[in-house]
């Protein structure tokens, strides 16, 4: 047992505690230590700090429900069985069964779960049911490759009209327009790069899911989404560092139209 000095000197057989030392050992193991990462909001990738959504090997204890075994021996932990959508129009508390408005499931759903209308309450990731993972170094053309094993259809690189769109409807089966933007990397910013889906509603504009975020149809300036290419996906996560107040904005672009084909989709 240990007590203060002062108790100490009048209780012979108690350890003197020499407060300076520990706290000196203190500074010495924080100085030692590495910085935090930068804890970035990501609409599409699964943050380093998410605990409830990263993949587990066979032996490692699973917080969620459910465990979904992919290629290679891993496994995905879902929160709720899948539900599928019957997308008709922008109807977030209808969508999914509400999966995508609910307190108790938004969190597991992001911008590729909505953008497919397919609720897995897994934090879904492009090509994951595949075997297909983004590591580190992860390039833009991974993320399309990913949602194409998944069943979706590329359409085109570059942006198209309303009208365009229709017209290439017409030679595709029943199913639905989404868009896709990346974020390129930012080593000064530390930011690791992201995606992020939208899609295209019967009506003709667009929606999207911000990451763990409500259901919206507003882009980031408020507007709603008449054109993904054009529309405003500046997000200006704020400082980063203690030693550095500068605000770090982020932007994602426009990189590809492609297309989910009702009940075609294979995801998690």
């Amino acid at each position: 047992m240990q007590i203060s000095s002062n108790t100490a000197s009048k209780l012979p057989g108690f350890k003197r505690l020499d407060w300076r030392p520990l706290q000196d050992q203190a500074v010495d193991r924080l100085e030692l230590s590495s910085p935090p990462a930068p804890e970035f909001k990501l609409r599409g990738m699964i943050a380093p700090g998410d605990v409830r959504h990263q993949l587990r090997d066979e032996a490692a204890e699973l917080i969620s429900p459910i465990k979904v075994e992919i290629p290679g021996g891993k496994f995905v932990p879902q929160y709720a069985p899948t539900v599928v959508g019957a997308r008709q129009v922008f109807d977030p508390a209808g969508d999914c069964n509400g999966n995508f408005m609910s307190s108790k499931f938004q969190v597991n759903n992001n911008c590729y779960n909505y953008a497919c209308d397919v609720a897995t309450n897994s934090f879904a990731q492009p090509g994951r049911k595949h075997g297909l993972l983004l590591g580190e170094d992860w390039k833009p053309e991974d993320v399309a490759t990913g949602a194409k094993a998944d069943g979706l259809i590329e359409i085109s690189r570059q942006p198209l009209s309303n009208e365009q769109l229709q017209e290439k409807a017409r030679e595709l089966p029943p199913g639905h327009f989404v868009a896709l933007l990346m974020s390129a990397p930012d080593a000064n910013a530390k930011w690791p790069g992201d995606y992020h889906w939208v899609r295209q509603d019967e009506n003709g504009t667009w929606s999207q899911k911000d990451g763990t975020d409500q259901v919206t149809n507003f882009d980031y300036a408020g507007h709603p989404i008449l054109d993904p290419a054009a529309a405003n996906w500046t997000v200006n996560e704020g400082p980063m560092s203690s030693k550095d107040n500068r605000d770090v904005v982020i932007n994602y672009k426009f990189f590809s139209i492609m297309y989910v084909p009702d009940g075609k989709i294979d995801i998690i």
